[in-house]
């Protein structure tokens, strides 16, 4: 794509979304697609702060914004704000002090963020994922503009002795029982790539209706991450084997976390954090000491890729090691060859989506990438002393 088409590719996002899209390279605007021209400088402070990373998640007084780096021109795409919610007088107040913008633009300021449209999270980072496939080529989870946040947040509860779900609209409340039994099965593994899949399939399905917490939509949210946040520490983590005093210490941490945010997407973000912090912890206390630092890294290679059609070559390459020493350390470390590590990693996925999901069993065969259903069959009850339908039965699903 040139970069007269992409700049009319934003041209056309804007026309069809409402969703402002500002255009920087080296530095300097370029296209602002904006109702408002007065925003101009609000975009050019968020450009100061975007940093490096390729994709990226700011907050600002008036809402959310998502950075796009597109590389082969060295542009930077902003766009935003994303809100959720009718603003009032005080945002407006505190948009125009933190970007000292003349107090005669309040009025237009507040026609301007009054018109935007109410996405939940989930669309919003949706469009972000889009722009980076549209101009990249690369497809992103909307997970993924989290994890440039979280690693601040852990360092701050570090600090104290430790170091939207991904929205408001995706949070774990009423009516949502097998997304909890879900959740908190991929903890319980300590599942982190399964659980981070997970997150970006429920974002990609239709909002779901939280039960009313509070009457101010701030603390609505802060509730709902203490509900969740116990929840996975007491249940999911807790059966998962980790230590008990860890995870009552690591629930008052989130929680008191939690009460210091000022913004609902900085609950959203920390939510999220404390989810993958409690999968990884489990995950990590049962990585057994004897493996290698190349057998690790096989087994979270294979884990994360039970969705791909991957052999033994794959996890040779991925390594880096040669194949007759690498198999032979694999076996001596796990007990099981390559080849039948990947297949059981796959049936544990299939254990998951028949206990909770209604997904058919053509489709998990064919998800999973097994040869044929009956082979999937075949191997499963040889695993298990049952068939997947017999096993679905047993969850509770059929």
């Amino acid at each position: 794509m040139t970069k007269k088409a992409l700049l009319k590719t934003c041209e056309l996002l804007y026309a069809t979304h409402y969703l402002p899209i500002a255009v920087f390279c080296k530095g300097e605007l370029i296209a602002l697609n904006c109702s408002y021209p007065g925003f101009a400088p609000i975009f050019k402070k968020l450009a100061e702060r975007a940093g490096g990373e390729e994709h990226s998640l700011i907050s600002g007084k008036a809402g959310l914004y998502g950075c796009v780096r597109v590389k082969k021109y060295d542009i930077l795409l902003i766009a935003g704000p994303y809100v959720n919610k009718k603003a009032d007088g005080e945002l407006y107040d505190s948009v125009i002090h933190e970007y000292s913008l003349p107090w005669e633009e309040r009025e237009p300021l507040m026609l301007f963020i009054s018109s935007l449209p109410r996405y939940s999270l989930n669309r919003f980072l949706n469009f972000l994922s889009l722009l980076s496939f549209l101009f990249n080529g690369e497809e992103l989870s909307v997970t993924d503009y989290f994890k440039n946040a979280e690693p601040t947040l852990q360092r701050e509860i570090g600090m104290r002795h430790t170091r939207e779900i991904v929205d408001e609209e995706n949070s774990f409340a009423h009516g949502t029982y097998d997304l909890e039994r879900k959740l908190l099965a991929y903890v319980s593994a300590g599942n982190v790539e399964g659980l981070s899949a997970f997150f970006d399939k429920i974002a990609r399905s239709r909002p779901m209706t939280e039960g009313k917490l509070a009457e101010d939509s701030l603390r609505q949210s802060k509730n709902i991450f203490i509900g969740l946040v116990t929840m996975v520490g007491k249940v999911g983590a807790i059966r998962g084997n980790l230590d008990i005093e860890q995870t009552y210490a690591l629930i008052d941490l989130y929680t008191q976390e939690c009460e210091k945010c000022t913004t609902i997407s900085q609950v959203n973000q920390l939510r999220y954090t404390a989810v993958l912090d409690f999968t990884r912890r489990v995950a990590e206390q049962r990585h057994p000491e004897s493996y290698s630092a190349e057998v690790y890294k096989a087994l979270q290679f294979i884990k994360s890729h039970t969705n791909r059609p991957i052999g033994v070559p794959d996890v040779i390459e991925h390594v880096k090691m040669s194949r007759s020493v690498f198999m032979e350390k694999f076996k001596r470390e796990t007990g099981e060859t390559i080849g039948r590590y990947i297949v059981k990693a796959k049936l544990e996925e299939a254990k998951l989506l028949l206990a909770y999901s209604d997904t058919p069993l053509p489709a998990i065969s064919n998800i999973l990438y097994f040869s044929s259903q009956s082979y999937f069959q075949n191997l499963f009850k040889k695993a298990y002393g049952m068939t997947p339908k017999e096993y679905r039965r047993s969850a509770g699903k059929a």
